[in-house]
């Protein structure tokens, strides 16, 4: 810990609001950094000199040269003399508040380097932030111990939540949850698999002023950022409704795109219905009622089943797909998987 200029004129301006003395500060080396008396500011103090070579107080009562009556204390920083204060005056009648000086002193620059050090524990967290976030490489067991120095556990599954648009204020953040603002209008808030922070975010802001992307959840998050960003993305360019952008909810029209996405949940759920019976009929009655446009009737007969047993069928496949057969868009993406699974056969 080292006094700069700032914080000594601070403390002698503090400490000479409860005294009616003036205060000299001076650095490790006995030259007056703050002082209630401007023009001695960068100038040697002897009797600073005389405390921090003795290591104790040092009363000066006459004048000599540039010295001047007083009392010098030696400030102490982790058992290391960093500095001096001083008190002008008769050592009769300044000594007594030497220790009230002191003690005033030793709380300031405790504060000031407590204050420091977790200025840059925050720096230090922000660069580590950014280089989580956007890191595509599996984390080093040296990322994964500076993660634990600030709190950061990198073995958690996570997703990113990327809030577009002004929020008045930032929700409350709960343990392993974090953020940081992307730019002026975009905030990424970083949290585990279960976390309900995007009801927090809706409880500070309507969703209808700002759109809310959310990524899947995996243990390197950078993952979950990029397809958090790409739902708002694919929301924007397609004019959709929802300001709650789910990306698993949107990769159909990102694999439409980019052929670089997999589409394995839906060509998988294929391969698993091809290799049992009761699956290969839900394929065949999905793909009839593709071929019949969805007439339940031309479907039934075709089938030679009751219509009832077909709606059995469809509510199958809707609980196993995750994907109703009666909505266009899901039955868009089931056709598409089922057309992708044929041809990678």
């Amino acid at each position: 810990m080292k006094i700069n200029q700032a914080l000594a004129q601070v403390i002698a301006d503090k400490v000479m609001k409860v005294i009616p003395y003036n205060v000299n500060i001076m650095d490790e080396i006995g030259v007056i950094i703050g002082s209630g008396a401007p023009e001695r500011i960068g100038t040697y103090h002897q009797g600073a000199v005389s405390a921090i070579e003795q290591g104790t107080i040092v009363s000066i009562y006459l004048s000599e040269g540039d010295s001047q009556p007083g009392v010098n204390m030696p400030i102490h920083f982790r058992n290391k003399i960093i500095g001096v204060i001083g008190i002008s005056g008769d050592p009769n009648i300044v000594g007594p508040f030497a220790e009230l000086v002191r003690v005033t002193a030793d709380l300031l620059i405790n504060q000031e380097f407590l204050f420091r050090e977790r200025r840059i524990q925050e720096q230090m967290k922000e660069e580590f932030l950014y280089q989580w976030v956007f890191r595509s490489e599996e984390y080093d067991p040296g990322m994964i111990s500076s993660g634990e120095v600030i709190g950061i556990n990198l073995t958690l599954e996570r997703k990113a939540i990327v809030v577009k648009g002004h929020i008045p204020k930032e929700p409350y953040l709960l343990e392993q949850e974090f953020s940081f603002r992307l730019n002026q209008d975009t905030m990424l808030f970083v949290v585990p698999s279960d976390s309900e922070v995007v009801k927090r975010i809706e409880a500070i802001q309507s969703p209808d002023k700002i759109k809310i992307g959310i990524g899947s959840s995996y243990t390197n998050v950078s993952k979950s950022v990029h397809e958090a960003r790409r739902a708002i993305e694919i929301v924007e360019r397609m004019e959709l409704p929802q300001a709650i952008c789910v990306y698993q909810e949107l990769k159909f029209i990102d694999y439409l795109t980019n052929k670089d996405i997999s589409f394995t949940e839906i060509t998988d759920f294929y391969k698993e219905l091809d290799e049992h019976p009761k699956g290969q009929e839900l394929m065949e009655t999905l793909i009839c009622y593709i071929k019949n446009s969805g007439d339940m009737n031309a479907i039934s007969k075709e089938l030679h089943i009751h219509r009832n047993s077909l709606a059995y069928r469809l509510q199958r496949i809707e609980v196993l797909t995750n994907k109703n057969p009666k909505n266009f868009m899901d039955l868009f993406q089931l056709f598409t998987g089922y057309i992708l699974y044929k041809m990678q056969k």
